[in-house]
């Protein structure tokens, strides 16, 4: 199969613009064309400009989406635009074409009907239909074209939602299956679930029933909207927009069109009558609640303010479909929950406790997984691409028979036995044979029960994936550990550093692992060291809590001996004599930027939100996150020049730290300077610890040599003041507090070398005991106090 380097998407509406910008972010060019507008003058319909707007205004429109499309603005470049008039013959240099126009059949037939007059024979077409049948679509295409077409069902929004479900029809050649399947993991980061060609494909059908019976259930249950929210979202590891909050999203509209594909296609589902209604709900959507779009859904958002000064929203009551004001839910669970440290103590708590929420709780989940289970094999020969399917497009963080094993696969049995409910064949199946759980590990090796077979199979998994987990299964691949640390054998001689604090905060057991960790490096006995975990986030930066111990107690040398601790960790990963490679995702704040920082090269996840973040709690980056930032902007510098300007260089590193700015991807993390252009944006956060030991190995075989130590000189004075006068104008501005021109006074002095005269050489270590002095004087203000305590007990900044 041809290497997909070109895409053409036919539709820009919400999802092709979004596909379009998914596919910029990761390297891949498009061409996006929609139809020519209707009502365009005479003189108007000669004007490529015109006739091209709707394509157009969909590409500007990604500027203003929220959340972004895209990774950083200048991906938009990677996106050309047309019409379907003007521009259709453009698909014939395109690998892959994309439909993704409006859900009615004729239409997409017509538009199909067009790409055959231009595709080039061989290459793949798919539609990202959400409900209709692959196999209609392709019923008019000769042969070559319907051998290569599928579906290709992207979830919205693309970026986030790393779901992407093919459908093959029965003429899909295997080889394109496994084409698209490999690009979109390797290259678009999607998780690939493999669908049948029935109504709501996997995702959508199973999450059309958890809503319907959560709809027809609730009223009996006694359970207002609010309460099903409470505990159908975070509290079971669901999405924080629960259930009728993403209703809401979704839009009511959509949503009754998406239950209408089972009710109308699927007339032998055992439960068909719950594919429709309740009639609350059709006089919702008759009355025009639609949600966000209509501006008034489950939930209605108004203009008043509450006493914290947050938007008022008032909630539909489903008896009187009126607006009603908002009550706040109280379930023992609930409560219980506060002091769960893993989503398996989670939801143990939430389906085995005995209120009112927990038992709406166990009951909607014992119907789900009934349902799941009787649709294999009619939507899915096997459990594992329904448990990715509801993670990976619904953001549950586990899966419907993963669920069931951590509750207890024979006490959910038994408890179905006394409910009357019958277990679905798979269950049955599984119990017959004297199995214990859908899933379990054999020599390191994840393993699935299969239906068919009734035996198990090994899960597949990418070449490209590494699992920690899993890997710590496994003999003597644990070299090392503490309670903040794991140190890991990736094989070949490549040895990770894998975090476990809480938000995995910087301690002191961290920074002695990470000692360790260069003391095996030093002592040849492994070739290079990977920083990366797979937990939800990779370094929220220090310990606040016990930073603010010390402060408490006026240890003052206890601060500056944490500050050292980092520093000096940081410094010993930066000239080892073996390559370190960091691998951030997710929330990377401060001392975890700066262990990035001191790295030799990092392979970031694309969702990675970074940031330099510490003036919001009232001090400066001490681990040498300043000083690299002051690195990165004299690298601008020509070494054989004399006389360059540095200041502007210098003074993005001002501003990123004096206002805590903050990566909407890992695109952007480098894009302000934190990182270097040469460092890796990975798409798939699976693939990540892989491709950061490949990259470790790399520098290893290439013969890796520590870098040699940076020429820096002091700004001076001259620097300092303008840094002032713009900190000044901020102040006027009314964008900056006393406190902060203070901290940014410090960063100023930091960054400009002290009172060094401009032109004076000084070394990281001068920079790095200006950090560290202005870092505990900092502690011993009582602005910057409070900031620490306000964070602790809100967990948001104060501008003091």
């Amino acid at each position: 199969m041809k290497e997909i380097q070109r895409v053409a998407v036919l539709g820009s509406g919400v999802m092709g613009a979004a596909i379009a910008a998914h596919l910029a972010n990761c390297g891949i060019p498009s061409i996006m064309l929609d139809i020519v507008p209707r009502d365009l003058s005479d003189g108007d319909k000669t004007k490529p400009a015109k006739r091209n707007s709707i394509a157009e205004n969909a590409k500007q429109a990604l500027l203003k989406a929220k959340p972004s499309p895209l990774y950083k603005k200048s991906n938009m470049d990677m996106i050309e635009v047309g019409n379907f008039e003007d521009d259709m013959a453009r698909i014939k240099d395109c690998d892959w074409i994309i439909e993704v126009v409006v859900e009615l059949l004729d239409i997409k037939k017509k538009v199909f009907a067009q790409v055959a007059q231009h595709r080039t024979p061989g290459t793949i077409v798919s539609s990202n239909t959400s409900g209709i049948p692959i196999g209609a679509m392709a019923e008019a295409m000769d042969e070559e074209m319907r051998v290569h077409f599928l579906g290709t069902h992207f979830f919205n929004p693309p970026r986030y939602l790393k779901l992407l479900e093919l459908i093959p029809t029965p003429a899909t050649k295997p080889e394109v299956i496994q084409h698209i399947a490999a690009f979109g993991e390797n290259i678009l980061g999607k998780g690939i679930v493999y669908a049948k060609d029935t109504p709501n494909f996997i995702g959508n059908r199973i999450l059309t029933f958890g809503m319907q019976y959560t709809l027809h259930s609730m009223k009996e249950a006694d359970m207002s909207i609010e309460e099903v929210d409470a505990v159908t979202g975070p509290a079971i590891g669901h999405a924080s927009s629960a259930t009728f909050r993403t209703a809401d999203i979704v839009g009511m509209d959509t949503f009754v069109k998406v239950v209408a594909n089972v009710y109308n296609g699927c007339p032998n589902d055992e439960r068909h009558s719950l594919m429709k209604g309740p009639e609350w709900v059709e006089q919702m959507v008759a009355k025009g609640y639609l949600g966000a779009k209509s501006g008034s859904g489950f939930f209605k958002k108004t203009d008043k303010r509450d006493e914290k000064g947050k938007p008022v929203i008032l909630t539909l009551d489903p008896e009187t479909l009126e607006y009603r004001e908002p009550i706040k839910p109280r379930f023992e669970c609930t409560g219980a929950i506060r002091n769960a440290e893993t989503i398996q103590e989670k939801l143990k708590i939430m389906h085995n406790s005995d209120d009112k929420g927990a038992r709406f709780v166990f009951q909607s989940f014992v119907n789900l997984a009934q349902y799941a289970g009787n649709r294999i094999p009619e939507i899915s020969d096997d459990i594992v691409n329904i448990d990715n399917a509801v993670k990976w497009g619904f953001a549950w963080e586990t899966g419907i028979f993963e669920t069931w094993d951590i509750l207890g696969f024979e006490d959910i049995c038994k408890r179905m036995d006394a409910l009357g409910l019958e277990l679905p064949p798979i269950a049955k199946a599984l119990r017959e044979n004297g199995g214990g759980s859908f899933y379990k590990l054999e020599n390191g090796v994840e393993m699935y029960f299969d239906l068919a077979t009734k035996g198990y199979k090994p899960v597949n998994v990418n070449p490209n994936q590494l699992t920690l987990a899993t890997i710590k299964t496994q003999p003597n691949r644990i070299v090392k550990k503490n309670d903040a640390v794991d140190l890991i054998d990736l094989g070949d001689g490549i040895l990770c550093a894998a975090f476990h604090t809480k938000m995995n905060a910087i301690d002191a057991e961290m920074i002695t692992m990470l000692h360790t960790a260069v003391d095996l490096l030093d002592a040849n006995q492994f070739r290079g060291l990977v920083l990366g975990n797979q937990e939800a986030h990779f370094c929220a930066g220090a310990n606040l809590f016990l930073v603010l111990g010390e402060i408490m107690q006026g240890n003052w040398d206890h601060v500056a001996q944490a500050v050292d601790g980092l520093q000096g960790v940081n410094m010993r990963m930066k000239y080892c004599s073996k390559p370190v490679v960091a691998a951030p995702h997710h929330y990377t704040f401060g001392g975890g930027v700066e262990l990035c920082q001191h790295a030799d090269a990092c392979v970031i996840a694309g969702e990675t939100y970074a940031g330099l973040v510490e003036v919001g709690v009232g001090v400066i980056p001490a681990g040498g996150g300043t000083k690299e930032l002051l690195v990165r902007a004299l690298e601008y510098l020509p070494e054989n020049v004399e006389g360059g300007d540095a200041f502007p260089y210098v003074r993005r590193a001002f501003e990123n730290i004096a206002t805590a700015k903050v990566s909407t991807s890992g695109a952007e993390f480098i894009e302000l300077g934190y990182l270097r252009t040469r460092d890796i944006v990975l798409a798939n956060f699976d693939h990540q610890i892989k491709k950061a030991k490949d990259v470790c190995l790399g520098l290893s075989i290439a013969g890796y040599r520590p870098p040699l130590p940076p020429r820096l000189v002091a700004l001076g004075e001259p620097a300092r003041a303008a840094f002032r006068t713009a900190v000044w104008g901020m102040q006027q501005a009314g964008w900056a507090s006393e406190h902060d021109v203070f901290i940014a006074g410090k960063v100023a002095h930091i960054l400009t070398g002290g009172d060094r005269l401009p032109g004076t050489p000084v070394t990281e270590q001068d920079i790095l005991d200006l950090e560290r002095e202005a870092f505990v004087s900092l502690c011993g203000t009582e602005k910057t106090q409070q900031r620490i305590q306000n964070m602790l007990t809100t967990g948001k900044p104060l501008r003091n």
